[in-house]
């Protein structure tokens, strides 16, 4: 299999434990990274600023949206809201991608101090129960006890098939592709190739890992030539609210299926992995999760 791209990244599967009953957001990727966030910057000072503020400075003076080096992946979607019981778990996993992967034992630190800050604008106490590797099912944290030979890290998967000539992608949370300042509301294939391929190429120019660009120009040509043969797509309202602006932000995003038709062989790498990346906007909490169908 010929390589185009290639990525590492530390998986890690984090389960806390509701110490009383909670009432929090339909969905959590906002919470969970501003309860993480906020422990990092009372436990780890470097490792927040690299996680959290990595280049910010710098290329907002520039115009340009930092790629961040991890990602939250939440449970899913619950409304009106998400309801834990006491003694509840909740389940999410957290990304760590490229040279990230060196900061897992200050997160570790980090979730171990997160009861005393509380998820959600109530501040709900929530215990770390335990951390494992999402890879190798191997436990990293539990009861205390932290297992540093199990955080290995891994690559992002590539796949190839063969005479795909059909693609269904499920946009399973809002993907927010914006354009002139304003949300694209319908996905053309070169809109989403040039979404993965920015992304997959922002985070090895960071990080660590390497992209064919090359490759990457060269689909996406190609792209211009598939064409979408049924779209079921619709604007999924939602808001956050920002601790650092004490505002709430629009936070919608598209929902759906769409369908796409042509020579899409070329693509299958790309997009497959695209499925552990997420695409678009706010990647970091979650958002831009697909899943794709090859015909």
């Amino acid at each position: 299999m010929r390589k185009h791209f290639e990525i590492s990244y530390c998986p890690l599967t984090i389960s806390l434990i509701a110490l009383q009953r909670a009432e929090l957001p339909p969905y959590l990727g906002s919470t969970l990274r501003g309860a993480l966030g906020q422990a990092l910057r009372q436990t780890d000072k470097e490792a927040c600023t690299f996680l959290y503020r990595n280049g910010e400075k710098k290329d907002r003076d520039m115009g340009n949206v930092v790629v961040k080096p991890y990602m939250i992946i939440p449970p899913e979607i619950q409304t009106p809201q998400t309801v834990f019981g006491q003694g509840e778990k909740l389940d999410f996993e957290l990304l760590l991608f490229g040279n990230a992967g060196e900061y897992v034992s200050a997160v570790v630190s980090a979730l171990e101090q997160l009861y005393r800050f509380g998820l959600g604008v109530r501040r709900y106490k929530f215990d770390l129960s335990e951390i494992i590797n999402s890879q190798t099912r191997r436990i990293i944290w539990r009861k205390g006890q932290y297992f540093k030979e199990a955080v290995t890290g891994a690559d992002i998967q590539r796949y190839e098939l063969q005479n795909v000539t059909g693609m269904v992608i499920k946009i399973c949370t809002p993907l927010r592709i914006r354009h002139g300042g304003r949300l694209v509301k319908q996905i053309s294939f070169q809109t989403l190739i040039r979404n993965i391929t920015n992304r997959i190429m922002a985070l090895t120019e960071r990080y660590g890992g390497w992209t064919d660009q090359e490759e990457a120009g060269r689909l996406l040509a190609l792209a211009e030539k598939v064409r979408t043969v049924h779209e079921e797509i619709k604007v999924e309202r939602m808001e956050r609210y920002s601790n650092r602006t004490n505002a709430k932000m629009d936070f919608s995003g598209l929902i759906g299926t769409i369908e796409y038709e042509g020579d899409l062989t070329p693509f299958v790498p790309w997009v497959y992995a695209a499925q552990r990346l997420h695409i678009g906007r706010n990647t970091t909490f979650g958002m831009g999760k697909i899943q794709v169908y090859f015909i």
